[in-house]
């Protein structure tokens, strides 16, 4: 393609409008003859003469007249494209619905802090959470997801992060399971009970398994479930063994899913779990999103300081 003068998109606008070269170098602060010149221009550039003497008036041709609302339109886009992104954010009246790519953990943790944000502040603004099958990174990129949450499994260069927060893995069993009892959780111990493991692709083996290993331990899994809640469940109800995120456990204060079942530390060192914000870079100034992930972020402070001082066995 030929170099274009952009700045002729907007002489073509002033000329179109004004139907006058004189009015068009007056709306544009030029000279007549700079004005005169930059028509000279656009004719050579659209092969047509777009402005033709009538009497003592100047007249569009019918290619101008076809031309007149898409120039319009687009310059206004292009001043809108160039405009800072900055813009002032009237959260009452905002309508707006965000799709989150988020495991079954985190929504459990936020959702109720999320919800009473936005009664509060936002009441126009929707969540969308959509399930966590995978950690393809397409859907950011076409906007089919405007955020992912968790740990990011992608190798694609542009998109942005944010740590949220840190978490671990911790075992969970029925509040008065018999590992609990002295002499209290040790390699030996946990590997003698049967486990359950949580797994969306049934993939058996994790972390924990690497570091018995290192003590020529393993776990016995009989059962794979899809999510969380169902491992909870079940230990809930068995002498079966759990292993789930802290963040995912159900450990917390005041929390009536709790009841019946009890947290421990592991009786191995596992890698903790580095929790992120994830998302596209065309929408990093975009002031709705930017309130999102910070009212994300916010949430996910608070709950981990309410959170503290939950007691662990």
């Amino acid at each position: 393609m030929p170099d274009i003068d952009m700045n002729l998109l907007k002489a073509l606008d002033a000329l179109l409008a004004e139907r006058s070269v004189t009015g068009a170098a007056q709306r544009m602060g030029l000279s007549i003859s700079a004005m005169s010149r930059n028509l000279t221009r656009l004719r050579k550039a659209t092969h047509d003469p777009l402005l033709v003497q009538a009497g003592r008036q100047l007249v569009p041709t019918p290619y101008a007249l076809e031309l007149t609302e898409r120039v319009r339109e687009t310059t206004r886009n292009a001043y809108a494209l160039l405009q800072p992104a900055q813009k002032a954010l009237n959260l009452a009246t905002l309508k707006h619905n965000f799709t989150l790519r988020a495991s079954e953990g985190f929504i459990d943790l936020t959702a109720t802090a999320l919800a009473v944000e936005l009664q509060n502040k936002a009441p126009g603004v929707r969540l969308s959470f959509v399930a966590k099958y995978d950690k393809d990174a397409q859907p950011l990129r076409d906007g089919t997801i405007d955020l992912e949450i968790g740990v990011l499994g992608t190798s694609a260069p542009e998109l942005k992060t944010r740590t949220l927060f840190s978490d671990h893995f911790v075992g969970i069993c029925r509040s008065n399971h018999p590992l609990l009892q002295d002499p209290g959780v040790t390699a030996e111990r946990y590997v003698s009970y049967a486990h359950v493991v949580v797994s969306r692709k049934n993939k058996l083996y994790g972390p924990v398994d690497t570091a018995l290993a290192r003590q020529g331990l393993q776990r016995r899994i009989i059962m794979v479930v899809p999510g969380f809640a169902n491992a909870i469940n079940i230990v809930r109800h068995s002498d079966l063994i759990g292993l789930v995120p802290l963040s995912a456990s159900g450990c917390f204060p005041g929390n009536p899913e709790q009841a019946g079942v009890a947290c421990f530390e592991l009786p191995v060192v596992t890698p903790p779990i580095k929790i992120s914000a994830i998302w596209h870079p065309r929408l990093h100034a975009n002031p709705e999103h930017r309130w999102l992930r910070e009212t994300i972020m916010a949430a996910c402070q608070r709950k981990l300081d309410s959170t503290a001082s939950s007691a662990i066995a």
